[in-house]
């Protein structure tokens, strides 16, 4: 169900959390990613913030760059094969962090420990000798939640410094490079949130009886949301009038996902915005169960 909030000169965004609907505007070529300020005051602070979590040296990250930005098209295909060739070769498997990933699933380990295993083998996939820690996770996690917060907060963080020396960290462990820090500071954390559920799985009297199609059901963690803005005058079933040029959107891909169980929107695998490493995330998720039931049966696991 669509929800539109429109205040003149305040704000202006359409909020969807149906599986179709957000595939349907996803699809829709007048809707895109832009952060330059533009639309009502609380618009304005969305992207504002998105900015200053997420923009590099003046370049957005990866997933906020616009669908026809140069370049952007080739590097997603390029970083997609890339990580396909990575999930069929299972280096990753000998990462120690695949160890305490299983480990902690498994509930022989703490839970605390899936934020940096995950982080450090997400980054290693970009640089061998990236080092991933409890610091840089809080790092990870306080960026993440920065562009969602209330705006005393988000003042805060940046007046005492702690968005600032949180991006500094995330950069220098991810060498700069836009993916590397993409994958450990943002995408790492819907994974985290995959293996926190396996855990919980893990531990339920029926886990062992479960499928792995019947796992990944229950613990594929969706983006809370995606946020797209509107670039020219579009007429939608799914909206209850018509969205002018830089009205938001918000995708509550995760509200969907859980009212549909449509869990493929966790990749959103059709879309142009469609997430590279699915193959590779779903190949270490049904690795780390497989081994983690293992290791419960007094196995060696991993």
């Amino acid at each position: 169900m669509a929800r539109r909030l429109s205040i003149p000169g305040l704000v202006n965004l359409l909020e969807v959390s149906d599986a179709r609907e957000i595939r349907e505007l996803d699809a829709e070529p007048g809707i895109d990613r832009h952060l330059a300020p533009a639309g009502g005051l609380i618009n304005r602070l969305r992207l504002a913030r998105l900015r200053q979590a997420l923009v590099f040296d003046d370049q957005p990250l990866p997933a906020l760059l616009p669908r026809e930005a140069q370049g952007r098209e080739s590097r997603h295909a390029e970083l997609g094969q890339r990580l396909d060739e990575r999930a069929e070769a299972t280096a990753w498997r000998q990462d120690p962090a695949f160890k305490t990933l299983v480990e902690a699933v498994a509930g022989q380990a703490e839970g605390e420990a899936l934020g940096p295993a995950a982080q450090g083998l997400l980054g290693r996939l970009f640089h061998d000798e990236y080092h991933a820690d409890q610091e840089s996770y809080a790092a990870a996690r306080l960026l993440n939640a920065y562009p969602r917060i209330n705006v005393l907060r988000a003042l805060g963080q940046r007046v005492s410094g702690r968005l600032g020396r949180a991006r500094r960290l995330l950069a220098e462990r991810a060498r700069a490079e836009p993916l590397a820090l993409h994958a450990t500071g943002i995408a790492v954390h819907n994974l985290v949130a995959s293996l926190a559920a396996m855990r919980e799985l893990a531990a339920s009297p029926q886990a062992h009886g479960l499928s792995l199609a019947a796992v990944m059901g229950r613990t594929l963690s969706a983006p809370e949301t995606l946020l797209r803005r509107v670039r020219r005058p579009l007429s939608t079933p799914c909206a209850p009038r018509r969205l002018e040029p830089d009205d938001l959107v918000v995708l509550r891909l995760a509200d969907a996902a859980r009212g549909s169980g449509d869990r493929e929107l966790a990749f959103m695998g059709q879309s142009w915005a469609r997430c590279p490493a699915q193959s590779f995330i779903l190949a270490l998720l049904a690795a780390v169960w497989e081994q983690a039931m293992t290791v419960q049966q007094g196995g060696r696991g991993a």
